[in-house]
């Protein structure tokens, strides 16, 4: 679990973008048990149930929309936990349930199985929106150590380029042959690979890391994270990469060649870390 960090810097002020993408991951998952419930009850009509699918998918969107704009706090509070992700795993489970049901459920499952995968993608955005809001809250006002601007080490962005291109090529050959001979699993799982491949491609570029007195904040392009110093376990530094051993998940690494102030870098990792 995250170690607790103060959000005293959090801002009150209203967050329209991060409340619309919340109300539509909600949307997408609310609106398709709709058409179940109307067949039941004897609503059959077409033009009824299109009428009652986006309706659904207004109503959540908007009031979710509002409500959430205007608490702030929501964002910051999730991204400070893991739990952030989980509407990502809740959307996975929700595809995968519309396709297990195509062949009971009919047009309600083909599209429990869409929505699913738009609202996992949704959810992808819930998730880093939550938390770069959090990063934010919890380094506004922090002083600033020192900060240096680096890529991936070669040999690192090496090993992302091969997993990635054998996990998308993997994706992209498998949907084909389902495509093919109309094997609808292998057309799922590609679906959900290829994005994954797609990732592990375009995640190696330049980031930006800020050492401030609160712990390390990395900025991306689209996004910023932040890792308390008690999240952090150790630091290696040699000619070609510095390394940060995160206690729990992937480590953080840069190219030493591409750091400005090599010297303050390590100085300020070493007063909070063990060198390895």
């Amino acid at each position: 679990m995250r170690p607790a960090a103060s959000t005293g810097g959090a801002s009150t002020a209203s967050d329209p973008l991060f409340g619309g993408i919340s109300g539509a991951y909600l949307g997408l998952l609310l609106a398709p048990p709709v058409l179940p419930v109307l067949e039941r009850v004897g609503v059959t009509e077409a033009w009824a149930l299109y009428l009652a699918l986006v309706g659904t998918f207004a109503v959540v969107t908007t009031v979710t929309g509002w409500v959430l704009s205007g608490r702030p706090t929501v964002a910051v509070t999730l991204g400070a936990t893991r739990a952030r992700w989980s509407p990502v795993a809740i959307a996975a489970v929700y595809a995968a349930v519309g396709f297990a049901s195509l062949g009971m459920s009919g047009v309600s499952g083909v599209l429990a199985f869409f929505f699913g995968l738009l609202a996992f993608l949704f959810g992808m955005a819930v998730a880093v929106m939550s938390q770069t809001r959090y990063t934010a809250a919890v380094t506004a006002g922090a002083e600033e150590l020192t900060r240096w601007r680096a890529s991936w080490p070669e040999s690192a962005q090496r090993r992302r380029l091969y997993v990635g291109g054998a996990v998308a090529g993997v994706a992209t050959v498998g949907f084909a042959v389902g495509a093919v001979f109309d094997h609808a699993l292998l057309q799922y799982i590609g679906q959900i690979l290829f994005p994954s491949g797609f990732v592990l491609l375009s995640t190696g570029g330049t980031r930006t890391a800020v050492a401030t007195e609160n712990g390390l904040e990395i900025r991306l392009p689209v996004a910023r994270r932040f890792y308390a110093w008690e999240e952090l376990e150790s630091y290696d530094l040699d000619a070609e990469s510095l390394v940060i051993t995160r206690k729990w998940g992937a480590d953080l690494r840069f190219a030493t060649a591409e750091i400005d102030d090599v010297s303050l870098a390590e100085w300020t990792l070493a007063e909070r870390l063990s060198d390895d």
